[in-house]
């Protein structure tokens, strides 16, 4: 799933093609599309909210891309495979699932702008697009039910600017018997950490990611929050290399040669090295 860095890319990939643009159409299929759904009048809402109005922004809220329309908030997540791109100008990237351009079929909405025709893709439908009408971000439920931001970046929602700190993130471990792994994977703690990044900053914390949230240390807690916010801020500055980014996550050993072992932790695969996390 595209995690913090990836959709930082995707987000600023997006503002310098979109911003300012006027929607003058619109569409869509499938379930993905879920906003407004029980209203009566929807396709009369829908049409004033699209049709006429202009992107002002596009904003990051943890692994949301948000749009700022003049008529109100346009939400989406990208799940595992979906992305935005403009049509003829293909949005790629490093991560796994954007290595190749999109193609026509997993297009499921659209927005014919004054700049080009912007199209949401998710082949496996699981992506979301939310349209909330005359709501600003700051008070969009979806998004203000989310953590503070792990990392603030220019790309930030400036409905949310509170970023997560070490304080924070030290008075709610120590009220969790929660394994840390899990922990940081609850995106009402904190928003914007994924399984892969998850592990790579336990990895150079030097912490078990079975381990009780409660029994870190307050050094510990801070050794872990400044490892994610280097491990993330060397992904978006490296442009999503991996190979500079990743030393453990589906990897057979570390960069010194230490073995790197595969345990489920939260319901999800968790690459460790057992001789370093303690």
């Amino acid at each position: 799933m595209p995690e913090f860095a990836e959709v930082n890319k995707q987000v600023r990939w997006l503002r310098e093609r979109a911003e300012g643009a006027t929607v003058r159409a619109y569409g869509y299929h499938g379930g993905h599309f879920t906003a407004l759904k029980d209203a009566p009048n929807k396709a009369q809402v829908l049409d004033g909210f699209f049709e006429g109005a202009t992107i002002d922004r596009v904003t990051q809220r943890g692994k949301h891309v948000v749009m700022h329309l003049s008529t109100g908030t346009l939400t989406s997540h990208l799940m595992f495979k979906g992305r935005w791109s403009m049509e003829g100008d293909d949005f790629v990237s490093r991560y796994k699932h954007h290595h190749e351009a999109p193609t026509a079929k997993s297009v499921n909405f659209w927005m014919q702008t004054s700049q080009g025709k912007v199209n949401f893709h998710e082949p496996e439908y699981k992506g979301k697009v939310h349209a909330f009408p005359g709501v600003e971000s700051g008070n969009v439920v979806e998004l203000r039910d989310l953590g503070p931001e792990v990392l603030v970046t220019p790309e930030t929602d400036p409905g949310y600017t509170d970023a997560w700190s070490a304080d924070g993130f030290r008075a709610g471990a120590a009220r969790s018997k929660t394994a840390i792994k899990a922990y940081l994977l609850d995106q009402k703690k904190q928003a914007g950490i994924g399984n892969m990044y998850a592990c790579e900053c336990l990895y150079h914390a030097r912490i078990a990611p079975d381990r009780p949230a409660s029994s870190l240390s307050g050094d510990e807690v801070v050794r872990l929050h400044g490892a994610l916010h280097d491990v993330l801020r060397r992904a978006i500055d490296t442009d999503l290399d991996y190979d500079q980014v990743l030393a453990v996550y589906r990897r057979a050993s570390d960069p010194d040669g230490n073995a790197v072992a595969v345990s489920e932790v939260g319901g999800r695969d968790t690459f460790w090295v057992p001789s370093l996390q303690k």
